[in-house]
């Protein structure tokens, strides 16, 4: 299956979709295959994304449509992040974002016990949280910049 012919059934799909949860998953489905679209891949490499996208079975009928492109998606963009080294937009700053508020909230809590067990513990925990939190979104917007300034983002 193609890109555009995958893109013609999402638009379909999309189309005759009741639910705003599934018109989201079939947006995000077609944004990532029209940003293909708009890139130059060799004939070897176009031939492996639609191989890919063959092996997706996309045309199946299923009973609960969100879940399955959903899963359906996720699977394309770990195959092409493995492949291609493409990301979506905004990985790493959401990713920069989770695990400095992990650290920030396990070096605010030490911390702050250190200084006063009973009240140090709360704002330890909320300053690290924060901090931390604001120190791994700068980084993951370094990241996402250098991907996009690399080529690298869907």
């Amino acid at each position: 299956m193609n890109i555009k012919k995958a893109s013609e059934l999402l638009n379909t799909l999309r189309s005759q979709a009741d639910k705003k949860a599934e018109k989201k998953v079939y947006n995000c489905f077609i944004r990532t295959l029209e940003s293909l679209e708009k890139r130059e891949f060799s004939e070897s490499e176009t031939q492996i994304i639609q191989e890919k996208l063959s092996l997706l079975k996309l045309e199946a009928s299923t009973e609960n449509k969100k879940k399955y492109y959903k899963q359906k998606l996720a699977e394309f963009v770990a195959f092409l992040k493995e492949e291609f080294s493409l990301t979506a937009e905004n990985h790493y700053t959401e990713l920069g974002m989770i695990y400095g508020m992990i650290f920030g909230a396990g070096l605010g809590l030490s911390i702050g016990v250190a200084f006063d067990p009973a009240l140090g513990t709360s704002i330890g925990l909320s300053v690290g949280i924060g901090v931390g939190m604001a120190i791994g979104m700068t980084y993951g917007a370094q990241k996402d910049a250098e991907a996009k300034k690399l080529e690298r983002m869907l």
